[in-house]
């Protein structure tokens, strides 16, 4: 049974290690940098409310997460805030079905807490675009990088 909650960054950076190892082979395209999230200052955003850490969990190990900020958008800042999320993985063993649970938890958490829209993105190397798109989101944007 899979378990899903909110959980402090100090909790979930404890044991995520592996996890964010193998997210970071999986997907990364910059595999020559150094995996070091900065957890810190997750910390700092977690204690500003504007941070906030989901986990999936399965007989209490950890075999996903979510990571979101949620704030008022720079372009909107009367407004309700969004919940952008930054980074989501799930362990290849736990995958049947735990990713949509994680989304849908999410997504309830998110209105819980006021925001009004959700960003959430996917690398084109492993695209995610038929599971947004059953999950009722819209393609809105399209994101390019540069090594400089």
């Amino acid at each position: 049974m899979t378990t899903l909650q909110i959980e402090p960054v100090e909790e979930w950076a404890s044991e995520s290690k592996d996890l964010v190892y193998a997210h970071w082979q999986e997907l990364g395209r910059d595999l020559d940098l150094e995996i070091a999230p900065d957890f810190e200052k997750m910390k700092i955003l977690e204690s500003l409310g504007m941070f906030k850490v989901i986990t999936a969990r399965e007989e209490g190990q950890l075999v996903g997460y979510l990571l979101a900020v949620v704030n008022t958008h720079l372009h909107y800042r009367t407004s309700p805030p969004m919940f952008i999320v930054d980074a989501y993985f799930i362990s290849p063993e736990s995958r049947s079905g735990t990713g949509t649970k994680l989304f849908l938890y999410s997504e309830s958490v998110a209105k819980k807490l006021g925001a009004i829209k959700i960003y959430a993105s996917c690398k084109v190397h492993k695209d995610h675009s038929k599971f947004f798109n059953a999950l009722g989101y819209q393609l809105s944007d399209f994101a390019f990088t540069k090594r400089i």
